[in-house]
């Protein structure tokens, strides 16, 4: 019998998923429309085709239009709205359902048994979805479906539910409605995978999804004996880490996530328009020599160039994904070159030679040719958004988590919202000087009236929501003016006071060695340009931060595919609170297992085990823990919710 590799059995989810969604639209009888948003279009692909689509039963697929509704072609044609578990969007549908309803009330047939209109929410159905359709008279007129594709394999070790929205919802919003959903998706991945034996969790929500999965009962089958499977998996709060997804990355797949649109493993990128362009003031965006050039009249429209960020559909993605930018650019260079010449030889070849090489190799090489000149151009646009600010944003974020001087700090994010003012870049900066060491009122209030006075009085609602979050304090307004008079006098007085505090994080962070020295970057601080020093032969994980700082989930994979036995492992994390090892403290756990009252789990013997991030992992996570993959020898599938940058966590708070 052939054994069956965990790749295989996560690549066989897109059948479950099939599987799922053709019952519901067989459930429908009727010739069917499907109706998609347009941000699950990229998803869906990845589970079906537009031609498995009309095998199954649809006659025409359309983008939902926020403006204008889909007419039915005939009276007997049913609707399916395919879109995500929103209010906001499940109000809009439901409001041209509406139109469209009563436009035909007259002529409504009198079966009142046959619905017409389906909508299918994506990853779930709320309670008060039904609600909804009752206070609009649509109940019984709307068929409600659940459905959820749920992990998507994205790449060789990487797995993401494309759920956007949990961090917003979970985090800024305390709405905890998608743990749900998220804890039956990790229920269908046990089922195919193998539960493990070791459960790593550390937060709240990890916690509440863990159990959840308890509720849900015992898993319907086991896997195989022969079969490979997790060991072990880790669970942690996205709130655990924030520097992780604050921090700007050095690798290629990193900055390509913060300046272009990215979704479900594709990334498009126009001429004029990225997420830098879009986050600046209007009067800053600067027009390029490119941009000024008299554009030429095409009857073609510019589409925008795509790199899907899959290692086995692009070659040159999967050279280059994880190395430093620096070595990233520099090899697709290098490959163009060599492309270039080889397509020289035609010059010299005879008649025979040429056809021949034109039949077999010239259709390879052309392919090959687009694809490096899609990274030339994502390249060159990345050192156009980012060269100017790249290394002194670094240098910052350096001074940052060394605890320098703290005024400094605060003069450079000043000038940097001046300088180049963006929505999302200073508020980041100021997120990790809270998460790391605290901001006090007065410094918040300073920010909010410089931030208000650029983008305008309407974001003042976001620094609550990032609040909310954690990533800034709470804004205090009461605070007496005794208090104020008595910080002024003492920062007046020279004394030996440290002038920044320590944070629980901060202190998890020393405690779990997330810190390295970066006295070995020989970097020039007077240039800044794009360029930082190449960190991959450090051969740590903290390359992917240019050496200052390793991911959490990545320490802690360490640490557990290191650990010779419980103790070990206890001794390095023991003193990190609400952490827990199969439902329990860990120090207690490990108490059990020197009683013998549980079995001994550790070590691993390097075999497969699964990091979830609740609320979204970055690539600089998901390149860490390749890493620590490749030094231990191991396998470390990394899978979320989704896939976001630094910029996509401050906006969730817009």
């Amino acid at each position: 019998m052939e054994v069956l590799t965990i790749d295989k059995k996560l690549q066989g989810l897109q059948l479950i998923a099939q599987e799922k969604l053709q019952t519901i639209i067989c459930s429908i009888p009727g010739r069917k429309d499907l109706i998609l948003e347009p941000s699950l279009i990229k998803p869906l692909e990845h589970i079906c085709a537009a031609s498995w689509l009309k095998l199954k039963g649809i006659q025409r697929i359309f983008k939902l239009d926020a403006t204008h509704a889909i007419s039915r072609s005939a009276p007997d044609q049913v609707q399916l709205y395919m879109l995500r578990s929103d209010a906001s969007t499940f109000q809009r549908v439901m409001a041209q359902i509406k139109v469209a309803y009563e436009a035909q009330l007259p002529t409504w047939p009198e079966d009142s048994a046959f619905k017409y209109f389906h909508m299918i929410c994506v990853p779930a159905c709320f309670a008060y979805f039904h609600d909804m359709l009752e206070q609009e008279g649509l109940y019984g007129i709307v068929g409600l479906h659940r459905f959820s594709w749920d992990f998507i394999y994205l790449d060789k070790d990487v797995l993401s539910l494309e759920i956007p929205n949990v961090f917003a919802t979970t985090y800024v919003n305390l709405d905890n409605s998608l743990l749900t959903a998220i804890s039956q998706s990790l229920r269908i991945l046990q089922a195919v995978c193998g539960k493990p034996d070791l459960v790593l969790s550390y937060g709240e929500r990890s916690d509440n999804i863990l159990k959840m999965l308890q509720i849900l009962g015992p898993l319907p089958r086991k896997s195989e004996d022969n079969d490979e499977r997790f060991t072990a998996i880790l669970m942690i709060d996205r709130d655990k880490d924030y520097a992780a997804p604050l921090l700007t990355p050095s690798i290629y797949a990193g900055l390509l996530m913060e300046v272009f649109t990215y979704n479900a493993g594709v990334l498009e990128f126009g001429i004029d328009t990225n997420k830098i362009v879009e986050q600046k003031l209007p009067i800053f965006a600067i027009p390029t020599e490119k941009q000024n050039k008299p554009k030429v009249k095409s009857s073609a429209t510019h589409k925008p160039s795509i790199i899907r960020l899959n290692s086995q559909q692009d070659e040159i993605y999967a050279e280059n994904c994880y190395k430093h930018f620096t070595d990233a650019s520099s090899q697709i260079r290098a490959q163009a070159k060599l492309i270039s010449l080889e397509l020289q030889k035609l010059s010299d070849m005879k008649l025979d030679e040429m056809q021949d090489y034109v039949n077999r190799k010239l259709p390879k090489i052309t392919e090959l040719k687009n694809k490096l000149l899609c990274h030339l151009n994502a390249s060159e646009k990345l050192i156009e958004m980012l060269g100017t600010n790249y290394r002194r944003t670094q240098a910052l974020e350096e001074d940052i988590l060394t605890n320098q001087s703290r005024k400094r700090v605060f003069n450079d994010i000043d000038e940097l919202l001046t300088t180049d003012p963006q929505r999302y870049n200073s508020l980041r900066l100021l997120c990790l000087v809270h998460i790391w060491s605290g901001v006090t009122t007065d410094e918040l209030i300073r920010f909010i009236r410089n931030y208000c006075n650029y983008f305008g009085h309407k974001y003042a609602g976001i620094f609550d929501h990032l609040a909310q979050a954690g990533l800034l304090p709470q804004l205090v307004d009461d605070a007496s003016a005794l208090n104020r008079t008595a910080s002024k006098l003492l920062s007046n007085i020279s004394l030996n006071i440290p002038k920044f505090q320590q944070t629980a994080f901060q202190a998890n962070a020393y405690r779990l060695k997330l810190m390295t020295s970066s006295t070995d970057n020989d970097g020039d601080n007077g240039n800044e340009t794009l360029s930082a020093t190449p960190s991959t032969s450090s051969a740590s994980p903290s390359y992917v931060f240019n050496r200052i700082y390793i991911p959490l989930i990545a320490q802690l994979c360490t640490y557990l595919l290191k650990a010779n036995n419980t103790e070990d492992f206890a001794s390095k994390v023991a003193m990190i609170e609400h952490m827990k090892m199969n439902g329990c403290a860990i120090k207690f756990y490990n108490q059990s297992v020197k009683q013998g009252e549980v079995k001994e789990l550790l070590p691993l013997n390097k075999l497969p085990i699964l990091v979830y991030v609740v609320g979204g992992v970055t690539y600089a996570e998901i390149s860490a823990c390749n890493m620590v993959a490749k030094l231990t020898e191991s396998q470390i599938v990394v899978a979320s919710d989704c896939i976001l940058a630094g910029s996509d966590l401050i906006s969730s708070a817009f």
